[in-house]
């Protein structure tokens, strides 16, 4: 899936309404972080196809290939066939136990 830093630029460009540069996503995100650190996350998310870039004068504007709901249904596909793959009757089984301690997650299903 993402890792941390990834998932908060994730969750700036879901909610925007329209593309971000990368400075808007800077000023959004929770922390203090580096411009720099934040153009890397978005090239790295750029190279993984999850967020299109498109250049804009002199600077590229970003946004979700994507959205969020789909996103995660994808990934979480992936990820839970991969378990059930390799772990069987043994990862159906852990993920019951998960749910059934949250009552709320229970009635969803």
């Amino acid at each position: 899936m993402l890792g941390s830093l990834e998932q908060q630029v994730m969750e700036v460009l879901w909610q925007a309404p329209k593309p971000l540069k990368p400075q808007e996503v800077l000023s959004q995100m929770k922390g203090d972080y580096a411009y720099t650190t934040i153009m890397t996350i978005l090239k790295r998310l750029s190279d993984k196809k999850i967020v299109s870039r498109n250049m804009s004068g002199k600077v590229y504007l970003y946004q979700p290939c994507s959205c969020k709901d789909k996103f995660v249904n994808k990934n979480l596909s992936g990820i839970i066939s991969r378990l059930v793959d390799s772990y069987g009757s043994l990862a159906i089984a852990n993920f019951v136990d998960v749910i059934k301690t949250n009552k709320q997650d229970l009635t969803l299903l």
